[in-house]
């Protein structure tokens, strides 16, 4: 006798849809549920379930659903996704729903649950390339303008001076400390960004930054976000200790220009890995073009381009609609988690 991988559910509210079962795959792959803590009150009414609305929220990230409000709409008229969440009768409030995102958003949990996923997954597994790169994303928030600051003096070049101390820089700092150390020094408010595009122009926006590390495949191996202004390189150390922790092997990272720099070269020698990135040019020291071969590896760095698209167009990227940091980071890593599990699936 035939068996369904979704029996039990079958039986109750029949075959699923198409949509209905990409999502019960991403929930069981995704597993969100098994880090978010539920209300524990000993005192009235009982709260809804924190775990039942964290699957919830996975699902409006796969269905790529813009608002809570719609989603709750979804998860009424939909027995199936209803039962997948969790829910026992009626669906939670959408202040309920906004008071557990604030919860979930500032507990942190959802970058254990994508760390401990990306370790269940590839703890013992080869990765040949890792693609890192950012991306702008634009929010509805009043940006926090940078301070008036006093010009410093130029640091002079050459040798130093008997008892001269240089101030150091933030990457000579980011090799000291541990990937979450660095992560957490690195600014998170709202601000102005601006950012070569495609074209070659420069794009403007209100927001913060995503920064991502992307497997073959399309695999979010790492994910961070800060504020829009700060420079992609300042973010590339930690997200390549981050990965290495969380991933047995890797044997090449491949970034572009903005990247470049003997700081970010040494800490892949590191941890044994080769850097791959376009040289700059500059005045007195004419930029080495990469060679045949790394030019045919380079071109596996369209897997990041292509991870960022899919989580604008697919799975909530653009549709933005909450304020904070902790809010925005948390809304992109429930569509971070889902792009993982069909990676997954799709391998």
């Amino acid at each position: 006798m035939s068996r369904s991988l979704f029996g039990c559910l079958e039986e109750v509210v029949g075959e699923p849809t198409q949509d209905q079962a990409k999502v019960a795959l991403i929930l069981e792959v995704a597993r969100v549920e098994s880090l978010v803590p539920n209300l524990s009150g000993r005192f009235g009414r009982p709260g809804s379930s924190r775990k039942s609305i964290a699957r919830a929220f996975v699902v409006k990230a796969a269905l790529n659903i813009p608002t809570t409000k719609d989603l709750i709409e979804r998860l009424r008229v939909d027995t199936y996704l209803r039962r997948l969440c969790g829910f026992e009768g009626r669906v939670p409030s959408e202040s309920t729903f906004s008071r557990a995102f604030e919860c979930v958003a500032n507990s942190g949990v959802l970058d254990k649950v994508h760390e401990l996923a990306v370790q269940t997954h590839y703890k013992d597994a080869v990765v040949h390339h890792v693609s890192r790169d950012s991306t702008a994303i634009k929010v509805r928030e009043q940006p926090v303008r940078k301070p008036k600051i006093e010009p410093k003096e130029p640091q002079k070049c050459g040798r130093k001076k008997n008892g001269e101390v240089r101030e150091r820089t933030l990457q000579e700092i980011q090799c000291e400390q541990t990937w979450s150390e660095s992560l957490n020094d690195l600014p998170k408010v709202c601000n102005f960004g601006v950012k070569k595009n495609s074209k070659g122009k420069q794009e403007f926006w209100i927001g913060y930054k995503g920064h991502a590390d992307v497997g073959d495949g399309g695999v979010p191996l790492s994910f961070w976000t800060t504020s829009a202004s700060l420079h992609d390189s300042q973010a590339a150390i930690p997200l390549m200790k981050m990965t290495a922790s969380r991933v047995a092997t890797i044997f090449y990272q491949l970034m572009d220009k903005a990247y470049w720099g003997e700081l970010i070269y040494a800490q892949a020698q590191l941890l044994d890995q080769v850097a791959i990135i376009p040289a700059k040019n500059y005045d007195t020291k004419p930029a080495v073009p990469l060679d045949k071969a790394q030019k045919k590896r380079y071109e596996n760095r369209t897997a990041v381009e292509r991870f960022f698209a899919d989580l604008k167009e697919n799975h909530g990227g653009s549709n933005i609609r909450v304020k904070g940091w902790a809010k925005v980071h948390a809304h992109l890593m429930f569509g971070v988690l889902s792009i993982f599990a069909l990676a997954q699936l799709r391998i």
